[in-house]
């Protein structure tokens, strides 16, 4: 993993936000996969933090961790077979592990996003692309089917000048 932050032994020191407080940070975390045959390890101790304005890349190999670490700070792993034995996942200083599930769908979307890899794990194909980015604003926003459709338009056209 890369950032303009340490990523292991330890959390180093960050700009914080207006609270004091990274925007994002990883302390120690771990996931672990329970299977027939046993116990996988598929991230060990992993620490990051990302101040706001910040961007953060996650580099490595196949199978090193990246799309489970990206996973778990969701908050959208399959648990079980997944489980977070170990660490902590503070947003804006608040323990993502801690809240309810509830607590974190309002922030994912909302606050705290990813970008998948694999455009189809990106848009459902069988939706429109404007109907997808203005699930975004009825969800998030509570905006009316046709508020939404006019935001997404209205981005759309932004992306396009």
């Amino acid at each position: 993993m890369t950032s303009n932050s340490k990523t292991s032994g330890g959390p180093a020191p960050r700009p914080a936000d207006e609270h004091g407080a990274p925007l994002l940070e990883v302390r120690d975390l771990h996931v672990e996969f329970h299977t027939r045959d046993g116990v996988v390890k598929a991230v060990n101790g992993v620490n990051y933090s990302v101040a706001a304005g910040e961007t953060l890349a996650v580099l490595g190999e196949s199978g090193s961790g990246k799309s489970v670490t990206a996973q778990a700070v969701m908050g959208i792993l399959d648990m079980p077979p997944a489980k977070i034995p170990q660490g902590e996942i503070l947003f804006r200083g608040q323990d993502m592990l801690k809240m309810s599930g509830e607590a974190r769908r309002k922030i994912r979307g909302a606050k705290i996003a990813m970008i998948f890899q694999d455009a189809l794990s990106s848009l459902n194909p069988v939706l429109s692309v404007g109907y997808q980015l203005g699930e975004m604003f009825r969800v998030h926003q509570g905006m009316s089917k046709k508020d939404a459709t006019a935001k997404a338009i209205e981005l759309m056209d932004r992306s396009a000048s």
